[in-house]
């Protein structure tokens, strides 16, 4: 019996979160910013800041509790976390919204000696392995959400892959060793898969003749293909190519969404 091999268990998809649970997440979040009590006010406006760091720039939770304020680059807004899982340094880039957030927490975070190095601390103590964990079990619970920290994560890769963002550059995020890791992120939404696909097979069809006459309502990955080529005709500006990416994920979270409530 010891030289039967074991079967190999099939590969789990990453439990990423659609994106309206994460704005129900962040409204509940954003509302205990504005509690009454002090204390809760506070801690509010440091879950706030964590939770768009993990949902934005891709952190881990580990990476949050040791987060140092030397780290936080705010000219080029950039993070830089170093021997992280496996001893691996990455930058990690964040956005406006996060920068917004995190300025809010310190202000009123307090600068005294005696408290710790770090940026998110809890009643003058560094946060605990199981803070941000049990803080989004409370506010999932007022959303019906179930969700827990690492989850943000995964958002984070898939919404990135959903917009277009290329597989390396969301490996060198997320400080992923192995490609493959980050890929695996990406077989959870099916979008970018089904776009590639479209825009390639329009092409064939164009190239072979094969584009069939008559006018036709175009599907949402089709038009997504349309929009990709003209991200690559190096024509667009800065600007517009912002616009291009937002009109992209609206248009594929538009699909997912009617996928969902299609009747089976």
């Amino acid at each position: 019996m010891l030289k039967v091999r074991p079967l190999r268990a099939p590969a789990r998809l990453p439990k990423d979160l659609p994106p309206e649970r994460l704005r129900a997440l962040q409204r509940v979040v954003e509302r205990e910013t504005q509690h009454p009590e002090p204390h809760l006010h506070r801690r509010g406006l440091m879950d706030l800041a964590w939770f768009l760091l993990m949902l934005h720039s891709g952190l881990r939770t580990g990476e949050v509790r040791r987060l140092l304020p030397d780290a936080i680059d705010w000219e080029r807004r950039l993070i830089r976390i170093v021997d992280s899982k496996g001893l691996r340094s990455r930058m990690a880039p964040f956005s406006t919204q996060v920068a917004d957030a995190l300025n809010t927490w310190l202000a009123v975070r307090g600068e005294s000696r005696e408290l710790p190095a770090f940026v998110f601390i809890d009643r003058g103590l560094p946060l605990s392995g199981s803070y941000c964990y049990s803080r989004l079990q409370l506010y999932g619970e007022r959303c019906s959400v179930r969700a827990h920290p690492h989850q943000l994560r995964h958002s984070c890769a898939t919404l990135l892959l959903n917009t277009g963002m290329p597989l390396p550059q969301v490996q060198a995020l997320l400080g992923h060793q192995q490609i493959q890791t980050t890929r695996d992120y990406a077989r959870s939404f099916d979008g970018v898969v089904a776009a590639d696909y479209t825009r390639a097979m329009l092409s064939l069809e164009r190239d072979l003749g094969l584009t069939p006459s008559g006018a036709s309502t175009p599907t949402a990955a089709q038009i997504v293909a349309l929009l990709d080529g003209l991200r690559t005709t190096g024509v667009l500006n800065p600007r517009q190519l912002d616009d291009l990416a937002e009109a992209r994920a609206g248009l594929l979270h538009l699909s997912a969404s009617a996928a969902e409530t299609k009747p089976a």
